[in-house]
């Protein structure tokens, strides 16, 4: 296959992309087969040991799909959208402190209920053979704990960041 032939059916996969984005690419690819018949290459021998055009244009319309995903802009939020939320921010204002001081209290009640454990587990130690259950509830107990507060603040920080940024 001639350069002509591949650039022209490079571009005719690119059909969907804009003007602009085509001769882009259309370009950089006449260019790298340019730069192997500089190497020494037969312009036929260039042409073969690049992918099939079909196969390039494809992969093409791929990356820019997924960019277009990725970079999707946000919605802008309207002038009554703004109204609502600042007129009804005492309400929810309120609302959001009382739920974090509920889930901080729930933590609070969980980690003391580890420390009365760990303070009971001193006792029996000493005076009992029960000492080895404790030990393994206390742990088991801990450890859920620790893990609830580290999924309860990965949920907190993906709301308020998103996950791509956590």
């Amino acid at each position: 296959m001639k350069k002509n032939e591949f650039i022209s059916e490079l571009k005719a996969g690119l059909s969907k992309l804009s003007a602009k984005e085509t001769k882009e690419r259309l370009i950089f690819y006449s260019e790298m087969i340019d730069d192997k018949i500089e190497e020494g290459l037969s312009e036929e021998q260039a042409v073969a040991s690049i992918d099939a055009p079909q196969d390039i244009a494809a992969q093409i319309m791929r990356d820019i799909k997924l960019q277009k995903r990725k970079t999707k802009e946000k919605r802008k939020l309207k002038p009554w959208e703004i109204t609502v939320l600042i007129l009804g921010s005492p309400l929810w204002i309120t609302l959001l402190l009382v739920a974090a001081a509920v889930v901080l209290t729930i933590f609070a009640v969980m980690f003391s209920i580890n420390l009365v454990l760990w303070a009971l587990e001193i006792p029996f130690f000493i005076f009992s053979l029960l000492s080895q259950y404790l030990i393994i509830a206390c742990k088991s107990s801990t450890k859920l704990t620790v893990m609830l507060a580290k999924k309860f603040i990965g949920c907190v920080k993906g709301f308020f960041f998103g996950k791509d940024r956590s």
